[in-house]
C-alpha cells in the first residue's frame, strides 16, 4: 500500500486525500487546524465553484450539500462608468436548474462549513488526521516515512522552498487590495432586463477604480451573501482593514458600495455581517512557481494548488483552480502506479495541470490591467446579444473556450458577428 502525505487540508488536500482514500491508499493529512478551529475562526475565501470542478467533487463523493442548499440562479456583469457610476455596459445569464440548466450548477459553500465536513469524511473513509505546524523538519520527517509529500499549502517556512517561475508570473506585486465580508439581508438582484434573481452573482468593475462582485453563500449560520472587493492599491477603494475591528470595517465596506456601486448600496445598505469573523483583508501578487520542491536533506516534495499557482480572486477561479489540481494530481498517483515519484513525474503533472490552468491565469491577469480592444468589443456586444454576454459568462468554468477571442481582435469580431448572425436567424424564425 503507497502512503501519500498531504500538507495542507483545504479545497485540493482533502479532495486528493478523499480520493486516494477510497482507493485503498494510506494517506495522512498535515493541518494546523482542527476541525472545530475552521469552523469557529475567521473566513478564508469567496469561492465560486463552477460546473467542472463540481462534477469533480462527486467523482470524489464529496457533494454533501445538494440537498440543503439551492444553487446560484443568475450571473449579472457591469462596467459602470467613472464619472457617473451608473451601468455603461451590462449583461447577465440564467443558470440553474431553476432556469432548466441543470447542467450549468454553481454554488459557494463557506470553507468554515466544507472544510471541517470533508475532514471528518476523510477520517470515517479510514484517512488519518495530523494536526501539527508543518516547519522543514517536519516535511523533511514526513518525505523518510511517505511515497509521495504533496504541499498544499504554501505558508510559513515551507513556503520558501517554492521557488518563483518568472517565465509564467506577469506581476511581481499586489495588482488589488482585498477584502469581503460575509452579511445577511441582501435585496434581490434587479437586473437590466426587468428580471430578478434572489440568488446569484453581480460583478461590477469601475474602471480606475477597482470591482465589487457579490454571491450567495452556505456559512455556519445559512444562507448569506459575500460581498467581495477589489480595490486598487492606494486607490479610494483601498479603505478596508479588518484590525478597524468589524463595526469599522462594515462601516467601510458600505461607503464604498454609496460612492462608487450605488446599484448595489440600495440593496445593501440594510445587511449586517453574519458574525464579527465573516471579514477579511489582505493583498498578494499573482504568483506561479515552480512544483518541486528539494529539501534539504536531498529529498523531494510536490506543491499543489494555491502553493504554485495562486490567482488574483477578481475571477473568482481559486477553488476551482484547486479543484482542477485536485483532479489532474489524483489521476496522475493512480497512473503512475508502484514507480517512483521523480521530479520528472512531478513537473510532468503540473505541466499537464498548466494546460487547463494557463487560459485561468492570462484571463485574470487581463481583468487587473486597462482592458484590450477584443475584450472591449466583447463587452460591448454582450450587451446588446445575450448570446455574446453568455459565451463570456460561459468562460467561468472553463476560461479556454474565451480563446482566441478574449485577446485576439480580428476573432472576435468573428464571433461576434457569428452570434449576432444566429440571434438575427433565431429572430426571425
Amino acid at each position: 500500500m503507497r502512503k501519500i502525505t498531504i500538507v495542507g487540508a483545504g479545497q485540493a488536500g482533502l479532495m486528493i486525500g478523499v480520493g486516494l482514500v477510497r482507493k485503498g491508499y494510506n494517506v495522512t493529512i498535515v493541518s494546523d487546524r482542527t476541525p472545530e478551529e475552521i469552523r469557529n475562526g475567521r473566513v478564508t475565501s469567496s469561492q465560486a465553484m463552477q460546473p467542472t470542478p463540481n462534477a469533480y467533487e462527486r467523482e470524489f463523493g464529496l457533494r454533501l450539500w445538494e440537498q440543503d442548499y439551492h444553487p446560484w440562479d443568475g450571473v449579472e456583469f457591469n462596467v459602470l462608468s467613472p464619472e457617473v457610476f451608473d451601468k455603461q455596459y451590462s449583461f447577465n445569464a440564467a443558470i440553474g436548474p431553476t432556469n432548466g440548466r441543470p447542467d450549468w450548477i454553481v454554488e459557494s459553500i463557506d470553507q468554515r462549513v466544507k472544510m471541517p465536513a470533508w475532514i471528518y469524511k476523510f477520517e470515517e473513509l479510514g484517512g488519518k488526521m495530523l494536526y501539527e505546524t508543518a516547519d522543514m523538519e517536519a516535511l523533511e520527517r514526513y518525505e523518510a516515512e511517505a511515497d509521495l509529500v504533496l504541499v498544499a499549502s504554501g505558508k510559513g517556512e515551507i513556503g520558501k522552498l517554492l521557488e518563483r517561475d518568472d517565465e509564467k508570473c506577469t506581476f511581481d506585486k499586489p495588482m488589488r487590495a482585498l477584502g469581503l465580508a460575509y452579511v445577511k439581508g441582501m435585496k434581490p438582484v434587479q437586473t437590466k432586463d426587468g428580471k430578478t434573481f434572489n440568488r446569484g452573482l453581480t460583478w461590477n468593475g469601475v474602471p480606475g477604480v477597482g470591482e465589487y462582485f457579490v454571491c450567495p453563500a452556505l456559512t455556519t449560520s445559512g444562507e448569506c451573501e459575500i460581498m467581495i472587493f477589489e480595490g486598487i492599491p492606494g486607490g479610494p477603494m483601498d479603505i478596508l482593514d479588518t484590525r478597524d475591528g468589524p463595526g469599522k470595517y462594515f462601516e467601510n465596506c458600505l461607503k464604498i458600495l454609496k460612492e462608487f456601486f450605488p446599484h448595489e448600496y440600495e440593496r445593501s445598505k440594510d445587511c449586517v455581517l453574519t458574525d464579527d469573523l465573516g471579514i477579511i483583508s489582505g493583498r498578494f501578487p499573482p504568483t506561479i512557481r515552480k512544483p518541486v520542491m528539494r529539501l534539504h536533506n536531498g529529498g523531494l516534495a510536490m506543491g499543489v494548488a494555491d502553493a504554485v499557482c495562486l490567482n488574483d480572486p477578481i475571477t473568482g477561479q481559486g477553488s476551482c483552480n484547486a479543484s482542477k489540481f485536485a483532479k489532474v494530481t489524483y489521476d496522475a498517483i493512480i497512473n503512475h502506479g508502484y514507480r517512483d515519484f521523480d521530479a520528472d513525474w512531478m513537473q510532468d503533472t503540473f505541466d499537464t495541470y498548466w494546460k487547463m490552468a494557463k487560459p485561468v491565469v492570462d484571463w485574470t491577469n487581463s481583468m487587473l490591467v486597462e482592458p484590450q480592444p477584443a475584450q472591449m468589443k466583447l463587452m460591448i456586444a454582450a450587451h446588446d446579444n445575450p448570446k455574446v454576454g453568455e459565451f463570456i459568462i460561459r468562460g467561468f468554468d472553463d476560461a479556454g473556450r474565451l480563446m482566441p477571442y478574449w485577446f485576439d481582435e480580428a476573432a472576435a469580431d468573428q464571433l461576434i458577428a457569428q452570434l449576432n448572425d444566429e440571434t438575427a436567424k433565431e429572430e426571425a424564425a
